[in-house]
């Protein structure tokens, strides 16, 4: 298991293009802590799955915005 002082040494050696990415990531992290999904949200996440539509071909996006 890494220690909190691993971590610190792992974010040391980070080159500077890549901090942006780690820190979202440890801020990711913490928000699953901090917000635990209720279960009232479990179930609009469920019902919006449920109600999805069939979605649009891929190649009629590409005609619409041209590629």
């Amino acid at each position: 298991m890494q220690t909190k002082r691993q971590i610190h040494e792992l974010v040391d050696r980070l080159p500077e293009s890549e901090t942006g990415a780690a820190a979202r990531y440890l801020e990711f992290l913490l928000a699953q802590n901090e917000a635990p999904i209720d279960p009232e949200m479990l179930q609009r996440i469920d019902a919006a799955r449920a109600q999805q539509g069939a979605g649009i071909p891929h190649a009629e996006i590409l005609r619409e915005f041209g590629a």
